[in-house]
Formats: structure tokens, sequence, C-alpha cells
């Protein structure tokens, strides 16, 4: 299993001129703060990073914040830098740039799956077996305060993108389907649907081929054309509305692409401007005497620091007017790539329906070859169709038998009631240990069981956390896929009396597991000693702060640069 620890993290708004910069301990930080002072953004910002999306206070998202997290994984030291929707990857020893992503589900997702080994195949509302987007990872080590301590697993928006996705989750995390299960299971759903095919085109072979020779046996074989007419008809009209629709497309293309070479050009000018920016601040640096010439009219010009500083300050604005055209110059490639995505689509559709309507002649001049050539050689050409088919279905068989009976073994029962065993104790012993004796334990008989259902009141969220907590040393003995940090924000919950309180801390205290990174949000420490870094929130309404705002820019420009920048 691979570890991952966060080290850092840098957040930035240059719309408020505030930011803020957070060092994490490798073992434990707590985040102290009253209630809204910031603490629960600041944890959600870890996981916003990551492209997933937990929910985020109004106040954040207006404040356009870009963030820096720092990250290491099984060693390897990572930078993720998120501006927007557009995410960048760096290796942490050098900051170079590894990769630059634009979607989440399509890039961010399959890349990470291999950083941290999170393979899982699931099912989208799609019917598409997908590897899932970073949350799924994350969701069983983040309880959050909106929805943690009312229902499990249920930590970030946008869940819905797989069908029942809790089950699936548990199973995978709880380490009963290990990753080699999914793609032995992609695999065998590429037999059976190619099965599904082949016996579907079997049985509609053989129907033709019975019907045919009924209809020989008792009438020749003659075509209406009156038949195909109203149908060739009704093709040509859906046929016409396409082109409509792809001319009204063009249009949309055109002006889009007009706006393009406006920001193209525009770029171009501010590049060159700060070429000359750079190339007057060096020439000017190398003078040291007091006044200069210029190199191209002769002109007798001061050499003052206010002069360099003038050019430098020139330079600077016309990085970040670049930075932002470059922005405006990705969102208008993304309409276009959507815009062109749809006319793709109306012109395959298009396509198709040209295609029937060439099926429909073809048709006619096949059955005038079947008319000729009788109905003997029909009956040999379906004939071995047939045994092309039976064939492959032979082989196809063959192989769904091996993949099945492998994914029998990856999904092995002695194993399976090892962990559910493990899983019963540890939860047992989380229960009592925590005051919660009401849960039958028949109610978490099953890993998929959802326990919460079964209490109230303040009960609730001490029996939530120790199912939490036993599934945190679940997937550290039995998971495959790599243990991220534990974060835990505002345990305190349904107003909790004294004795509880003092359980809950200490439980969470004494029961972190080995070698594991926790991120604990809480309002007040509760005269505890949790022998871990504190970062102290002390200002309402504001996390990022206005004097931290100079430095962490400054950090936080080769980022800009290098992800906006890099084809200058």
């Amino acid at each position: 299993m691979k570890s991952f620890f966060i080290s850092e993290i840098l957040l930035l708004s240059q719309k408020e001129k505030k930011a803020k910069k957070v060092l994490f301990d490798r073992r434990r930080t707590i985040i102290l703060g009253k209630n809204n002072t910031g603490k629960s953004s600041l944890i959600k910002s870890i996981y916003w990073a990551f492209g997933a999306e937990p929910v985020l206070h109004p106040n954040f998202k207006e404040a356009n914040v870009t963030v820096l997290l720092k990250f290491e994984v099984s060693g390897k030291k990572y930078e993720i830098f998120r501006d927007g929707k557009t995410y960048t990857l760096f290796d942490s020893e050098n900051q170079n740039l590894i990769k630059t992503f634009n979607s989440v589900t399509r890039e961010l997702a399959p890349y990470f799956s291999n950083v941290f080994n999170f393979k899982p195949l699931f099912q989208s509302r799609n019917n598409d077996f997908v590897i899932p987007p970073p949350s799924f990872l994350f969701l069983p080590f983040y309880i959050d305060q909106d929805n943690s301590w009312n229902k499990s697993w249920s930590s970030f928006n946008q869940l819905q993108y797989l069908k029942d996705p809790r089950p699936s989750l548990i199973l995978y995390h709880s380490g009963t389907r290990p990753n080699e299960y999914y793609q032995t299971k992609k695999e065998l759903e590429v037999f059976l649907r190619r099965i599904d095919e082949l016996e579907k085109e079997r049985k509609i072979t053989n129907n033709i081929l019975s019907q045919m020779q009924k209809d020989f046996a008792q009438v020749d074989f003659n075509i209406d054309i009156n038949i195909f007419k109203n149908e060739v008809k009704e093709l040509l009209v859906q046929c016409e509305l396409l082109k409509k629709s792809e001319e009204k497309l063009k249009y949309t293309l055109r002006d889009l692409y007009s706006i393009k070479a406006t920001i193209e050009s525009q770029i171009e000018i501010v590049k060159l401007s700060l070429v000359e920016s750079n190339s007057d601040l060096e020439f000017i640096s190398k003078e040291l005497s007091s006044y200069v010439d210029c190199p191209t009219c002769g002109a007798h010009y001061e050499n003052s620091f206010a002069e360099r500083f003038d050019i430098a300050n020139d330079s600077e604005r016309c990085k970040d007017l670049l930075i932002e055209l470059l922005r405006d110059l990705k969102e208008v490639n993304d309409k276009i790539d959507k815009e062109n995505s749809i006319l793709l689509k109306t012109l395959e559709e298009s396509k198709i329906i040209e295609n029937i309507l060439e099926q429909r002649k073809g048709e006619l001049k096949f059955k005038d070859v079947i008319d000729n050539y009788g109905k003997n050689e029909l009956r040999s050409v379906f004939s071995k169709r047939i045994d092309v088919l039976n064939k492959d279905l032979v082989e196809n068989s063959i192989k769904k038998k091996e993949l099945s009976d492998q994914l029998k073994g990856l999904e092995d029962k002695d194993r399976k009631k090892e962990i559910v065993e493990y899983y019963q104790l540890t939860l047992k012993k989380f229960l009592r240990y925590l005051d919660v004796h009401s849960i039958k334990e028949e109610s978490y008989s099953s890993l998929t069981n959802i326990i919460e259902n079964t209490e109230t009141g303040s009960s609730r969220p001490r029996a939530l956390i120790a199912y939490y907590f036993a599934f945190f040393y679940l997937m550290a003995k039995y998971s495959t896929t790599t243990f991220c940090p534990i974060v835990i924000d505002s345990p305190n919950q349904q107003d909790q009396d004294i004795e509880h309180i003092d359980k809950i801390m200490n439980f969470i205290s004494d029961n972190q597991p080995e070698n594991s990174q926790m991120i604990l949000g809480v309002a007040e420490l509760y005269n505890m000693e949790f022998n871990g870094k504190i970062i102290e929130l002390n200002e309402k309404y504001s996390l990022l702060q206005k004097d931290e705002y100079d430095f962490v820019n400054l950090e936080m420009r080769p980022y800009f640069e290098k992800t906006w920048l890099k084809f200058m």
C-alpha cells in the first residue's frame, strides 16, 4: 500500500489581494478556530486542489482562490497548482512541470490512478466502466462538518457520477475487491458484450434464413418500390433538418474564431512589449553611468533607479496581462471545442442518414442478386455465416469461462470472511469505547450496512466516528490503494456532554493508525494534549490575510508563469 502525506498549502486571491500559507506536520496537525474563521475552507481547499468538489463556502468561490498544494506519495514529492479549472502537476524536487490538465474525469483521474495506485473500474450512469475522479479516492478518509456526521460516505458533491457508488467503494477500499479484480472484470465485460452481439446476430440470421426459405417455397420474390419511397422521403427530411443545424453551428464557430484571432493578436503584441521591456531593462542595467544614450535615436536619458523600476514594473504588468489574455484564449478555445464537438456529432448523424439511404438502394440491388442467384445460393451464404458465428461463440465462451474463474479467485471467500470479521471486531470495540451500546451486531454484519440509520441524537456522531476509524484500520490492513491523510472536521457534534467530548477527543488522539497523517479541525482544544502542530485561525470571515499576500504571491508567481506562459 502506498503512503500519502501533505506538507504545505498556499492559497492566493489576486482579486482580494489576500493569501494564506500553512505547513502541515507529517503526523498530526490541529486547525484551531472558532466558527467562521475559515478552518473548514482551509481543509476543503486540500481536496479542491485535486479536483474533488466539497461543499465550498460562497465567499471562497467569490474570491477566485488559486491553490498550490505540496504532497508526497511513497517518497515521491509533487506539487499541484489549481487556477480555475486548470490543474498543473509539478515535480517538487526541481519544480519541473509534469503535465497540465483541463478535465478531471478525462485527464486528471486517469493520470492520478497510476500515481495513487487507484484503479477501480466502476460503472458510470452512461453504463461505461471508468476510473472514478479523485473524490472517490479521498471519500473514506475525509469526515467533513456538513454531511459526514449524519450520513457516511457523503463528503463530496457529484458522487452521483456513478451508479450507487457506496457499495462499490466499500468493497474496493476495504480490500475485498483489489485493483486486479476490476481489470479482470473489464476484460470479462468485453467478452460478455461480444457474446451477446454474436448470439443476437445468430438468432437474426437464423430467422432470416428460415423466413426466406418459407417465402421462396410459396411465392416468387418481388419488391414493391412504393414501400421504400415513403421511407426515403422521411430520411431526406431528417437530413435537411440536420444540415440546417450544421449551418447554424458554422456561423457560431465563425464568430468564435474571429474572437480567438483578436485575442491571439493581442497576445503577440503583449509578448513583443514584454521582450522589449526585458531588453530595455537588460540594456540600462549594464550601464553604470547616470545617463545613457538611446541606441536607436541617440537621445540622452537619465539612468536612475526610478527609470529601471518603471521598466521592471512594465514587464510585470505585461506578464499579468499576458496571463489574463491566455486565460481568455483558453476560454474561447474551450467554447470552440464544445461547438466543434456538437458540429462533429451533427455531421456524424448526417453521415449515418446518408449511409442509410445508400443501404436502402443497396438492398434493392441485393434482392435483385438474390433473385438471380436463387434460393440455393442464398442458403449457402447464410449457412456459412452461421458457421462462423458458432465458431466465434465457442472461442469467446471459453475465454469468458477463464476470466470468470479468475474473477472468483480475486474475490476469495476466505479473504472476504477474514475482512468482515476484522471489521466487526474492530467496530464493536470502538462502539463500546465511545459509549454506543444500542447498535446490535447484526446491524454491522455486512460491510455495506448503513449503521447510522440505527442511531439518533448525540449517539449518532459517536457511532459514525467508531465506524470511520474501524474503516481506517480496515483499509490500512487490507486495501490495495494509497492510504490518504485522515481529515476530521468538527468532531464535537449534536451537543455532546463533557464526558462524551473527552471520550471522542481521547479516542481520536489514541487511535490514529500508525504511519498515517491526521488533520483535525476543532473549535477548541478541550484541555487535550494532542501532541501535534497547532494552526490557529483568529480572524472571523477571513481565512486569507492581506499581510501574507506579497510573499505568497511571489512564491506562486513561477507556477502561474509555467502554467500560462509555457508556450512563449
